[in-house]
């Protein structure tokens, strides 16, 4: 006997408000480090399971981190939730694009406290019987505070 389950998903796509509470974390000679929260709505009525996040990073028009990363978090329903992420930027990849050594580029975003970070990818919820895979096309230019240890 050969059984079949289909799942229509009745998830409607939670939506990105914001990138808050930036922090950058780490600053070498290699990446900018950078904590960071991605503010959600969830519009449905119940709960979501979140599940993954996998996005590109991009500053400046440059690819700069893959980002993925794993959850076991609820998102309650009809509410704002905060996902947090840690987004790794390559400074020898954003110097590529123009003439400016490495240093001197990080210590440029440094000193700014400002960056335009895009991030596409996609987001992976469940709401315990179905599951829902989110687009996710968000730029915004961030300010952030300095957390270095």
């Amino acid at each position: 006997m050969l059984l079949f389950f289909s799942s229509c998903s009745n998830i409607t796509s939670p939506s990105i408000k914001n990138i808050k509470n930036a922090k950058l974390t780490g600053l070498n000679t290699k990446t900018l480090d950078f904590d960071l929260d991605l503010e959600l709505f969830n519009p449905n009525n119940k709960a979501l399971q979140v599940k993954s996040l996998k996005l590109m990073a991009l500053i400046e028009g440059v690819e700069l981190d893959a980002v993925d990363q794993n959850y076991n978090t609820k998102m309650l329903g009809k509410s704002t939730f905060l996902l947090p992420m840690n987004v790794g930027l390559s400074l020898k990849e954003l110097a590529k694009k123009d003439s400016t050594d490495i240093m001197s580029k990080g210590l440029r975003i440094y000193n700014s406290g400002a960056i335009d970070l895009t991030l596409h990818g996609v987001l992976t919820l469940s709401d315990g019987v179905s599951e829902k895979v989110v687009n996710i096309d968000h730029t915004q230019n961030i300010s952030f505070s300095k957390n270095i240890k």
